[in-house]
Order: C-alpha cells, then structure tokens, then sequence
C-alpha cells in the first residue's frame, strides 16, 4: 500500500500556478493496456502497476510493479516492486535474460509496512526522482523483467511504455522535460497545475438510536426488500436527529450479497426520505459486494470482490455532512493478480474535514 509519507506529499504537494497546455484525458480513468493497468485520480495523480492479463498463459506473478506520478509540474515519479511469498533478492534482477546490473539495483531500499498489510508481501522501492527515471527509462524498452530461479517471479513490459504514456497525456507532459515517455523539451512550468484537493466537510454525530428507533427501522428496512431465497439482515445507524440509515443484506451468492440502502424517518411508520449520495465517477461502479454504514463517523463504504480472495474489484466510501454523503476515496482493480485493496489503483482523493 501507498506508504503514509508518501500518501501526504500526494494530497498536499505544492503546485506552481502556470500557462498550462491542455490535457487530452479527462479523469478519473481507469484503463488496460497490454500487461499493466493504470489508474488516475481526481487531482490528476496516476498509478501503474504490472497485471497480467492472461494472455499467453501469465495468468499470476509473484512480483509486482508499482509506479506513480504526482501531477503538476512539481510532481515527481516513484517505483515500488512487491513480492509475494518468501524474501528474494532483486540484485539478481534479469531484463530480458541479461543482468540488469548494481547501477539499478542499488537504488532499491526496503519498504517496511507499518499499516497491517500482508505479512508475506515484501517491498523494495526507488524514492529518488532521478534514479526512478534512470529506472524507467532503462525498462520501458524493454520486453521482461525475471528473477532467476523464480519462476513466478516475473514482470511483463509489455504496455508499460504505453501506460507511462498514457500518464504523460493524462497530466499535461508530453514532449515535456518531466514526461515519463519521451521527455522532451517542453520546460516543467508549461505543465498544469495540480488541481486542489477537495476538503471533506465535517461530520456532526447523531443521538444513537433508541431500542424502540432501532427495532422499528430494522422491521421497515425488512419489510422494503423480497429475497429469492435467505433470510435477509438489516442493521440501522442515526444519521441526524430525524434521519437514520438502513442497510439490508439479502441474497448472497459465495462472497458478494445484494443490498439495500435507505435514509428513513427515525420516527413510525419510518418513510424513506431522500438520499444525497454522490455518485461514483465511472459508469460502471456501483455500490454492492459488502456494504455497511458506520454511525459513528458517518461514513457508508462498500468493497466489492470479483473473487473470493478479495484482490480484484472496487471499493468506496462516503462522509455524511449533515446533508449529502461526500465521496470520500475510491479504488478500482479489474484484473485478479494477489494485489491487496491498499494497492488498488486511487481513483478518487480528498482531505478530512478540519
């Protein structure tokens, strides 16, 4: 996942203010390309990472391949590869069959995980700008990088010179000094600005529920939803002293259940009231999977697995202001590799309420 030093320069970055040269992408995006998948977020801030399609039978690989790019002319570049299972070392790393060398390798440090990620996970990563760029550029020419004696333990270059250009566009880089691609000489200033972070507004906690509120609201929320087959679950949360929220599991499948979510009078016969929830900002997101509301932050989340083991789907979560559920975070992975929730591609970034 995206160490905290590094998460805190992502959001607060300084960006300098410029005659900007247009994007050719709007955002939040989320693509395919070849091997590798890349998401941008709100703020333009994009993340790559190496994901095996399936095709030509790379259906998993122990080693992954994580590179992000602050937006803005200020932005800088970072590479992280994660490797699941017993320690390796990435000294012996073959590009192409040929020792990729010390001048590279040196430049990898251990990432320590103190956020409660995957024990088996270990990350080695590349902080310096300018060796992050000796990296790529040495990489996005290339066809595979192997660790000898691994077999799993591979990463497939194909697509990444098209998602670092990708990026590029989607920042305003290309044939620009900063680019990732081809740098050109476009100089850093003509870059656009970062956009701001959008500042979440504060959550006031409600009175919680009484028993009488809570055992009416949960027989409404019911009594709203007709399972095919299951005893469906319903569970009640204030949201301000008339409103509560309900939410109402019902037909599960092996890892995902259907849901119904409702903002309801707190007082008989419990009516549904209107919802303000901003929508998710790709077409075919939508709330679903596992779904809960938390009162007592007033924040309604989802992750959704597309398979058991949770390393592919979506994920959100929104903070009640009072008025409107705010879209708080958003991640997305389509393709199944063994990445964790906390390294799904961000396409939706703010800042807590003061």
């Amino acid at each position: 996942m995206l160490r905290p030093a590094f998460l805190a320069l992502l959001l607060t970055g300084a960006t300098v203010p410029v005659f900007a040269q247009p994007s050719s992408e709007t955002v939040p995006l989320l693509r395919e390309i070849k091997q590798w998948v890349v998401g941008c977020d709100n703020l333009r801030n994009c993340h790559a990472l190496s994901a095996p399609s399936g095709v030509d039978e790379e259906d998993y690989s122990s080693l992954t391949l994580h590179i992000w790019h602050q937006a803005g002319p200020q932005g800088y570049p970072r590479l992280r590869f994660d490797h699941r299972g017993q320690d390796v070392d990435l000294s012996t790393l073959l590009l192409d069959g040929q020792p990729l060398g010390q001048e590279l390798t040196r430049e990898l440090h251990v990432e320590l995980d103190d956020q409660g990620g995957d024990p088996e996970v270990q990350s080695y990563g590349v902080i310096d700008d300018a060796a992050t760029r000796r990296w790529l550029q040495r990489l996005r020419n290339g066809q595979r990088l192997q660790l000898p004696g691994e077999g799993a333990a591979h990463v497939s270059l194909s697509g990444l010179s098209a998602s670092l250009l990708l990026m590029d566009a989607v920042q305003g880089r290309v044939d620009n000094v900063t680019a990732l691609a081809r740098p050109g000489k476009g100089a850093a200033s003509e870059v656009p600005p970062r956009a701001p972070t959008p500042i979440l507004r504060k959550f006031t906690p409600a009175p919680p529920l009484t028993a009488q509120e809570q055992a009416g609201l949960v027989a409404a929320a019911l009594q709203a939803v007709t399972p095919e087959e299951g005893e469906p679950e319903a569970k009640a949360g204030a949201l301000t002293a008339r409103q509560a929220m309900t939410v109402t599991r019902y037909d599960c499948a092996a890892y995902n259940c259907e849901f119904n979510v409702s903002s309801r009078e707190r007082q008989a016969p419990y009516t549904e009231t209107l919802m303000d929830l901003q929508p998710l900002p790709l077409e075919d997101a939508a709330l679903q999977g596992s779904v809960g509301y938390d009162e007592a932050s007033g924040t309604l989340s989802y992750f959704y697995k597309q398979r058991g083991i949770g390393d592919c789907g979506g994920g959100a979560s929104w903070v009640f202001d009072g008025k409107r559920f705010q879209l708080s975070e958003f991640h997305r992975m389509p393709r199944c590799t063994g990445v964790g929730y906390g390294d799904w591609p961000s396409l939706w970034s703010t800042v807590p309420a003061p």
